[in-house]
């Protein structure tokens, strides 16, 4: 707490009964921003402090304005869209409201107001992360408020895990039911593990034939990683490569060589689900087929998690659990060594 330098400027950083003072002098001369520094002291001493930062006249309309244009516009397309869509239900409740006005009293409302029309913890979640992004950018860089308020909400608790994947007879059906453009995406999808993003924005730069991986290029944690392609994906995508569409640096496109856009695969893949009669499937499941099948075959969580681009392994444990009848399977190899001991044990015990 004190005075803290950032770019050129001096900030003045306070609590005050515990609420936290951050308000910039407006100067690059240290004895200046000193003084500025005991004035603010006398003035919460006096009971004459107020905020004089520019959230007393900056509404949350402004700040999502403000951050669409110099913050989402850095992310990658489906973020932007996630950010849009989040915003959408943002702005009719905070909108108007100054960043001052905004407390946790009143997030934890607009928490209420979704969760009564319905909405799933994770989509509250998301749409509170996006604020609190926004508020923190609104504070550390622009110099707009002193404190975010969102800091002191707490996400909701979400139990959205589900392992959901496919035996070999049901992915059998799902190849047979869809569409000739839908197979090859379900066949990449399935045994590399790759996002929907990934997939519909995957380029031919991508694709490394001779080394036999695909690189990820958006990933969550902004890290590149690499898959490696087994027969059946490398097959796939050397049949495609025989008719794409020259022009178009995408894999996976329509007859004009536009990408596939994601509205037009849910649409097709639920329809292929239908006819196939398969049941309580998402596009995402897919992903878990790998890293269910992987785990089933025997390979380890660590490897699963490389493979996977995950971050956290808590991530990968959720198939820990279906590698039961592969470790029962593994341990009899200590059939024929306890057989051993036991005999031993016996003669020296007789």
């Amino acid at each position: 707490m004190g005075l803290i330098k950032r770019g050129q400027k001096w900030y003045v950083q306070l609590r005050d009964n515990g609420r936290l003072i951050r308000q910039s002098t407006g100067t690059h001369i240290k004895k200046v921003a000193q003084e500025i520094e005991a004035k603010i002291k006398m003035e919460l001493v006096e009971g004459k402090y107020f905020d004089k930062g520019q959230g007393n006249k900056k509404t949350f309309k402004e700040l999502a304005q403000r951050y669409m244009k110099e913050e989402t516009i850095k992310k990658t397309p489906s973020s932007q869209r996630r950010d849009e869509t989040s915003l959408k239900v943002l702005l009719p409740f905070f909108g108007e409201k100054l960043l001052t006005q905004i407390s946790p009293s009143m997030i934890n409302d607009y928490k209420l107001m979704r969760k009564a029309k319905g909405r799933k913890p994770a989509t509250i979640n998301r749409e509170i992360a996006l604020a609190k992004r926004m508020f923190n950018v609104a504070v550390r860089v622009w110099g707009w408020i002193g404190d975010n308020p969102f800091l002191r909400v707490p996400m909701e608790t979400v139990h959205n895990e589900r392992t959901r994947f496919l035996t070999d007879t049901e992915f059998q059906a799902l190849i047979d039911a869809s569409d000739d453009w839908l197979k090859p995406l379900i066949i990449v999808a399935a045994f590399t593990g790759l996002r929907k993003t990934n997939l519909l924005e995957l380029e031919w730069k991508q694709v490394d034939f001779s080394n036999e991986w695909i690189t990820a290029l958006h990933t969550k944690n902004h890290q590149p990683y690499t898959v490696p392609m087994i027969k059946a994906v490398k097959d796939t995508l050397k049949e495609l490569s025989k008719i794409r569409f020259i022009g178009s640096p995408y894999v996976f496109t329509n007859s004009d060589g536009t990408r596939v856009k994601e509205t037009k695969l849910q649409k097709h893949f639920r329809q292929a689900c239908k006819k196939a009669g398969i049941e309580n499937l998402r596009w995402h499941d897919l992903r878990h087929c790998f890293g269910s099948w992987l785990r089933q075959q025997g390979t380890d969580v660590y490897t699963i998690r490389e493979l996977m681009g995950h971050k956290d392994l808590r991530s990968t444990l959720r198939y820990s659990h279906l590698s039961a009848s592969n470790l029962k399977e593994s341990i009899k190899v200590l059939d024929q060594f306890q057989n051993k001991v036991i005999t031993k044990t016996i003669t020296v015990d007789n």
